[in-house]
């Protein structure tokens, strides 16, 4: 039987976490985008829901309800950073050892803490809880156990509760436009899952089946269901989307989460709003059939989406197995256009579809006059970029010079790209990289030039600069190495590096070693070629 401690810990690895087989460890990623977030802001002299205002000329907010400006310094602040390192040193570290006596430790920066459980002197619980995500190893492939299904409801809890400390978000932001008996402005909290297609839907049917809570929607990062104008705005985060006051079964450890979570309750009881929507099958109407877009083939999608058009957020659940919206078709007489419409109806099916195709089509025509308009945008950028980078004219000899070099070294043609203008993991999908590099979609770094040794499936880093070296250029190159893990690295300059970077160079020569002893090398360019350096 699984304990409340492992379901919490289950939770928390399903939301963000990562399983490091070979150190036996678990790393969980508690993310703070900002060191401080706001709550909601109410009009001292009305009650009601202020916002940000519509002028640009105004730092103060706005009632919604008597139209007064309101300060920002009503807001409620939250010390984000601070309140998750008190709460993984006060309560989760102290919940988890209850069960798991491994070691602990926490790392991070402004935006995100780390929590690690290092099962170095317990291999045997590291695997009984590994064993559960079935080899996976990141929580963008992760689904939910089926160990669960025979948890207790205690235990069930504590897996919505870890989810929720590490994958959910209660921003005073993401409310409705919607009116209550006492009040407008209804709140939502949200699952934010990134990268994972499967766990939406069965967040959805857990909650469902175990709790009979329904969710208010899924936001999905579909290309169908975000800007159509903008091609690139889709391949985001999916959020689960849910009424707050409904969840109150669930206590988030992160303190400020909790604190959070629980001004969304409260606003929502106060206005009383009672018209809630739920996520079900719904019917399309015209004005909610979208247009095509072109990434609707795109690899990055799952085999169960890929190729195919979608309307609504429920036709994506149902295609990627939610048991919830399965339930809607059981009882459906007319299965095709139901799925097409949302509505049962003994209409011919054949016709129904060339109806939605004729608006369809029309409405792509005019999507596609915005998303020229987009591309146009996003080149004129990357020129100007170019332009107002010295460091852009040493790229193109620099890499006619290494792929001459290491072609040589590694007995295969080497192709050497210029990246600095995208993230690594888009320039190899967009340049059909993706089937020779299977882990292209971790690779969300931003490294100046990227040699592809295509036979071998490894790469080579190099950061080209044009001022002498400093450790923060070798800082940036080396966690680009540990994401991306290339064969090789190379720092570049037309300049030796700095008097105090030799210096550490030559006694802790150490912090050029990245991936089991793979090296950077330092290299200065002197116009024609490249001259690598010994410390």
């Amino acid at each position: 039987m699984i304990s409340k401690e492992e379901a919490y810990l289950i939770g928390l690895i399903c939301g963000r976490g990562h399983i490091l087989q070979r150190d036996k460890k678990i790393i969980i990623e508690f993310a703070h985008k900002n060191k401080i977030a706001y709550g909601i802001a109410y009009c001292k002299k009305c009650g009601g829901l202020a916002t940000d205002s519509k002028s640009n000329d105004s730092e103060d907010l706005n009632c919604k309800l008597c139209g007064k400006s309101v300060p920002k310094s009503v807001k409620k602040v939250y010390e984000q950073r601070e309140s998750t390192i008190n709460s993984l040193n006060e309560v989760i570290i102290p919940f988890l050892s209850n069960k798991f006596k491994v070691e602990y430790d926490t790392v991070g920066n402004d935006h995100m803490t780390l929590l690690i459980l290092d099962f170095s002197n317990k291999e045997d619980e590291f695997e009984e809880i590994t064993n559960k995500f079935n080899s996976k190893s990141g929580f963008d492939s992760f689904e939910i156990p089926k160990e669960l299904n025979t948890a207790s409801r205690e235990s069930k809890i504590e897996f919505v509760n870890g989810l929720l400390d590490t994958s959910g978000f209660f921003n005073a932001g993401s409310w409705l436009i919607r009116e209550g008996e006492s009040g407008f402005g209804v709140m939502r909290g949200y699952f934010q899952i990134v990268r994972n297609w499967k766990i939406p839907v069965q967040i959805c049917d857990f909650l469902y089946k175990e709790f009979k809570l329904t969710i208010q929607t899924i936001d999905w990062g579909h290309p169908n269901m975000r800007d159509q104008a903008d091609i690139l705005a889709w391949a985001r985060e999916h959020q689960v989307k849910f009424f707050p006051e409904d969840y109150g079964i669930f206590k988030l450890r992160v303190k400020h989460k909790q604190e959070m979570f629980q001004e969304l309750i409260d606003h929502n009881k106060k206005i009383k709003f009672t018209g809630k929507d739920v996520f079900s099958v719904s019917r399309i109407n015209k004005g909610q059939i979208k247009p095509y877009h072109p990434a609707e083939k795109d690899p990055r999608l799952p085999p169960e989406l890929k190729g195919k058009h979608f309307d609504a957020s429920w036709q994506i659940a149902y295609e990627l197995g939610s048991e919830y919206i399965a339930e809607f078709f059981k009882s459906v007489k007319n299965k095709k256009v139901f799925y097409l419409t949302g509505k049962d109806e003994d209409i011919d099916y054949k016709e129904v579809f060339k109806e939605f195709e004729s608006i369809r089509k029309e409405k792509t025509q005019k999507v596609e006059e915005l998303r020229a308009k987009v591309e146009e945008k996003i080149k004129k950028a990357a020129e100007k970029r170019a332009r107002t980078n010295p460091e852009q004219k040493l790229y193109a000899p620099v890499s006619v010079w290494l792929e001459k070099h290491f072609s040589e070294k590694y007995g295969e043609q080497i192709k050497f790209s210029d990246t600095s203008s995208f993230y690594l993991h888009k320039f190899m999908l967009d340049n059909n990289l993706y089937d020779v590099f299977e882990s292209y979609e971790e690779y969300r770094i931003k490294p100046d030039l990227v040699g592809f040794l295509l036979s071998s499936k490894k790469i080579i880093l190099a950061e080209v600069k044009v001022n002498e070296m400093t450790l923060k250029d070798l800082g940036q190159l080396r966690g680009y190495c540990l994401v991306s893990k290339p064969e090789l690295a190379i720092l570049i300059s037309k300049k030796e590096p700095s008097i105090t970077l030799k210096k550490l160079l030559k006694t802790n020569k150490e912090i050029l070693s990245f991936n089991d002893g793979r090296i950077i090398q330092i290299g200065v360019w002197d116009g024609n070629k490249l001259k690598i350096m010994e410390f």
